[in-house]
């Protein structure tokens, strides 16, 4: 066993640096010829690596994180994210804090902080946070394990808690993160385990269904038995075999019921009413009295009635531990089983690298899941830094399902990261006006329903996409009205450059450097520039080419124009460039 995981991380290593290197050969040819001859100071070969990894692993490129992770393999530079320092609970600290300061500037209407307040705390780990990798991939669970604010009663607080445990839980253990997940009171208030009530003397209802099904086919183990590759296990008939059935529902269902919000003084009031400080951000609390205490079979295992429970070497036998035992033998189930392995390397690779991922990059990654090399199942540090290492995730030839349609909040970020948004204030006043969802068609925790913004098996209806049995999950929430919508917006961030009173602002100062003999920005370099920001290298020939184009055509007719005047006028090349860059297909689809 030993040597197995052995071989099996050597076998990594080895992917991962040919991957390496495969992508510094593509790169240093920069693209094609359009980029050719870079002068002294323009991005080299290890740049345009990094800052590829960088587009991939966090919420887009700046040139002092591009320094930072040159010259690292993907490996290392995820265990430097694993290591780096973070507040476990910047999420409420930030709401804690921002309530406090508007309910004092405005205490006549009782003003208190509210969703608002929490997207400002995910903009502010976004955009200025070192510990990148982990607010990714917390980013990333919340698509997977989702909460949503739209259409339920999770309030910001709870929202806030949520984030800051998927930030915590994000580079650690599966198993402990669906635990989490489960007793949280956001999940519980959006998929109604708080208030589920056993039913063991009561045939006339049965306990609340809906988290037991979405844990199953949304955060774990899928509608499918899957193989290793994630490919569907077939029966004799060709058809999919379902990985679990309604009595399988039903059986879990009983797991969930007698879970509420936490109190020193637990009573019927307190169940599912946050009474006591700080409740409705604590784990949830057993609840005995509203606990199942019949047997719970499903997947093929049986948690014993109360009555024939034996409880763990010395463990006190009281229900209040048994509905605990309950809880951890239902999660090691799902968490174990022989689905959760392909279905969470497949969802994350389609949330960081490609909608598409052939079975065998699937499998590699899932393998990791199953051992880290050191026997340990479902390390979430080893299973991200597998799907970013993968020799697939560098592929220097791409077809015509290759890469992902970049999220729209990850657009945004990209190019706030890129010119060095800050905050005058530090607290990103105004997200609404910079990061509106109703232009971009998507916030943190907004969701229209549990399925997240978009199915991972979505595919533009009777398009080329679905012909070719291929997926494109953030198509999903494409149509005329978004496409639109997003270009007027981001055009617009691109050409007013400060919002929320301008306390929170970008700068082109560094672009507005690379200044020719003629003292105009010099259209390569500046494309170049770019091509390292928001493309980590793969911008094409023609876009490169039209860019150029586009720049040396924004001139003046001003023979000799004033300080003042070359100054707009550079400002305006900068801008057209950026703006260019933003709508290109070039950016839109990550590779």
């Amino acid at each position: 066993m030993a040597t197995g995981a052995s071989n099996s991380a050597t076998s990594a290593a080895v992917i991962a640096a040919t991957a390496a290197a495969a992508a510094v050969a593509v790169l240093a040819a920069g693209s094609g010829g359009v980029l050719n001859g870079a002068e002294a100071g323009d991005p080299t070969p290890a740049d345009l690596q990094a800052a590829r990894l960088l587009n991939l692993a966090t919420f887009g490129a700046t040139a002092d994180a591009v320094a930072e992770a040159r010259g690292l393999t993907p490996a290392a530079w995820v265990k430097s994210q694993a290591e780096t320092k973070f507040s476990a609970t910047h999420f409420i600290d930030w709401y804690v804090r921002r309530d406090t300061e508007i309910n004092t500037a405005d205490s006549k209407k009782k003003a208190r902080a509210s969703f608002g307040q929490f997207q400002e705390a995910f903009w502010a780990a976004a955009l200025a946070g070192p510990e990148q990798l982990r607010t990714r991939m917390a980013f990333a669970l919340s698509e997977i394990c989702v909460v949503s604010f739209q259409g339920s009663t999770v309030t910001a607080r709870m929202g806030a808690a949520y984030f800051d445990m998927l930030r915590v839980r994000a580079m650690g253990s599966y198993r402990d993160l669906i635990e989490a997940v489960s007793l949280s009171p956001a999940m519980g208030m959006y998929l109604n385990i708080i208030g589920n009530i056993q039913a063991d003397t009561d045939k006339t209802r049965r306990p609340d269904e809906n988290y037991a099904r979405e844990i199953m086919q949304l955060m774990s183990i899928g509608l499918y038995q899957l193989n290793m590759d994630g490919s569907a296990k077939l029966d004799a008939q060709g058809a999919p075999i379902p990985t679990y059935g309604q009595d399988d529902i039903a059986g879990l269902a009983k797991i969930f019921t007698g879970w509420g919000f936490w109190s020193a003084k637990p009573s019927s009031s307190t169940f599912a009413t946050p009474r006591d400080t700080d409740a409705d951000i604590k784990p949830l609390m057993a609840y005995t009295a509203y606990h199942s205490q019949l047997s719970k079979t499903f997947l093929g295992v049986t948690f014993p009635a109360y009555s024939a429970w034996t409880p763990p070497t010395g463990t006190a036998k009281s229900v209040g531990a048994y509905q605990v035992a309950g809880l951890k033998f239902a999660l090691d189930t799902l968490a174990n089983h022989p689905n959760a392995a392909p279905f969470i390397a497949r969802r994350l690779i389609q949330r960081f690298v490609k909608s598409n991922p052939s079975p065998a990059y699937i499998e590699r990654v899932a393998k990791v899941f199953v051992d880290d090399g050191t026997k340990t199942r479902g390390n979430l540090t080893a299973v991200i830094a597998a799907v970013l290492s993968d020799a697939e995730a560098w592929s220097s030839s791409f077809g015509d399902f290759d890469g992902k349609l970049r999220e729209p909040t990850l657009r945004l970020s990209a190019f706030l990261r890129a010119f060095s948004a800050s905050s005058v204030s530090k607290n990103y006043l105004a997200p609404y006006d910079f990061a509106p969802a109703s232009a971009f068609n998507q916030a943190p925790l907004m969701a229209p329903s549990v399925f997240n913004f978009w199915m991972p098996d979505f595919a533009p209806l009777g398009g080329a996409i679905a012909k070719a049995n291929k997926v494109a999950p953030e198509f999903q929430g494409v149509d005329v009205l978004t496409t639109a919508s997003y270009a007027n917006k981001i055009l617009s961030n691109v050409q007013n450059q400060n919002w929320g009173n301008k306390d929170v602002a970008t700068t082109y100062a560094k672009e507005l450097a690379l200044i020719d003999a003629k003292g105009l920005v010099d259209a390569k370099r500046l494309t170049r520039r770019l091509n390292m920001l928001l493309f980590g290298g793969q911008m094409g020939d023609k876009l490169a080419k039209r860019i150029i184009d586009v720049v040396n055509s924004t001139t003046t007719t001003i023979a000799k124009p004033t300080a003042d005047q070359l100054a707009a006028l550079n400002l305006n090349r900068v801008r057209n460039a950026v703006a260019l860059a933003m709508v290109s297909t070039d950016f839109l689809i990550q590779r």
